[in-house]
């Protein structure tokens, strides 16, 4: 087995094993929710292993008996009812750090299961990031030290310069693709994972006379969301370009969400019945450099074309934000536009009562006017909430832009 890499994820997975009876890792297949879990269960039941399903098969409620805890129960979706078994052991014998559940995410989508509510407290396992590939994952969450400008961010001494940084977007975080060495099969990995989803995740394309069709269309639609990642495009539009109509595309989308493939990041502002706020989602590919090798495109391709090279460093940045707030004591991230368009803020995270925002750039030498939606936002919007605005970039450098507001580094995340 490789030497294991620590994820900022650690710590919460330990904090709630030591208040919960279990904790339900969800996200992406490949993601490393497995591996993660190996690291802290004393016991172990592996449901795609022949012995541990029999068993498991045969006497749910024995099968888990007896074990020494944490017990991991990994792919579960393969004897649903072995949650069934959990839920009345954690009924009949209450306490901490029974149980970590792992499996795949498409089970939400086409089966029943039994309700784990009140005894499993999920948790969402994404992606490699910045900090645990080159920093250090045992750091607190971005939003747990924000109170300290020291601590924030740590520039690291040679960041990287555009060209780096577009090889790091395209790498993906998939933990076994970036065991790969070559950037040619790393995209014949991400490739596969694509076509996997395609052909064996969808639900509704089991045999049947039209699966070869749908499949196809399916492909379509996933390319098309890949190229339009971190934007605000609307049903009606996803559904042109793939040919499908708008039930068939609602389902897809669907489907993407709960596979943990795309992220939707919510209107800021949307649930105040704000008219002056669009109320449309952003939506991300989770993994950038899964999107580019579903649309076909090499890091030279992200490159060359500033369109997509935004795209890509925007849904690169926001994944990276998404890890630190997942892991926060409390932290929501959202995004901000009005609705004629005069004012967009890539993320605005709404940590606990505090207001931050984040604006991310392909340049590398964000000036006063790059940061005036931020300004705008301080001033006008945020009031005494707003804790800080920052434009993540690609140059070399840290500084101060306007009152509350700099340019960071992207490296700045993990340095």
């Amino acid at each position: 087995m490789r030497p294991y890499l620590p994820r900022i994820v650690d710590s919460v997975l330990r904090s709630d094993l030591s208040a919960f009876a279990g904790v339900l890792m969800t996200g992406a297949r490949g993601v490393g929710k497995t591996r993660t879990a190996l690291e802290l269960a004393n016991s172990v039941l592996r449901l795609d292993q022949a012995n541990d399903r029999s068993l498991v098969e045969a006497d749910p409620i024995g099968a888990i008996s007896g074990r020494e805890t944490p017990l991991l129960i990994d792919e579960w979706q393969i004897v649903p009812e072995v949650l069934r078994a959990v839920k009345l052991d954690v009924d009949s014998r209450p306490g901490p750090g029974r149980f970590i559940v792992t499996g795949s995410a498409r089970n939400d989508l086409l089966s029943d299961v039994w309700p784990t509510t009140g005894r499993l407290i999920r948790l969402r396992l994404r992606g490699l990031v910045g900090r645990e590939r080159f920093g250090s994952a045992a750091k607190a969450s971005l939003f747990d030290r924000w109170d300290d400008p020291d601590e924030r961010f740590a520039i690291p001494p040679d960041p990287p310069n555009l060209r780096r940084y577009i090889e790091i977007v395209t790498d993906s975080g998939f933990p076994e693709a970036l065991t790969v060495s070559s950037g040619r099969q790393r995209r014949r990995w991400l490739r596969a994972y694509g076509e996997e989803i395609a052909h064996s995740d969808m639900p509704g394309l089991a045999a049947s006379p039209g699966r070869r069709k749908d499949s196809k269309r399916f492909a379509v639609y996933l390319e098309s969301c890949a190229l339009n990642t971190a934007g605000i495009v609307s049903q009606m539009d996803l559904s042109r370009q793939a040919g499908v109509n708008a039930r068939t595309s609602a389902g897809y989308d669907e489907a993407l969400d709960s596979l943990g493939v795309v992220d939707s990041l919510p209107a800021w502002g949307s649930n105040r019945r704000n008219r002056l706020y669009t109320e449309r989602a952003k939506r991300h590919f989770a993994d950038p450099g899964l999107a580019a090798a579903v649309a076909g495109l090499t890091s030279d391709d992200v490159y060359a074309e500033s369109d997509i090279r935004g795209r890509m460093i925007d849904t690169f940045v926001t994944a990276q934000l998404q890890v630190e707030a997942d892991a926060a004591d409390s932290a929501r991230l959202f995004h901000l536009r009005t609705r004629r368009g005069e004012h967009e803020i890539d993320v605005v995270a709404e940590a606990g009562r505090r207001l931050i925002a984040f604006e991310i750039k392909a340049g590398g030498a964000p000036s006063r006017g790059d940061a005036r939606h931020l300004i705008w936002f301080r001033d006008r919007i945020a009031g005494d909430r707003f804790a800080g605005g920052v434009i993540l970039h690609t140059g070399p450098h840290r500084y101060e832009i306007d009152d509350r507001i700099e340019a960071v580094p992207i490296a700045g995340l993990w340095g």
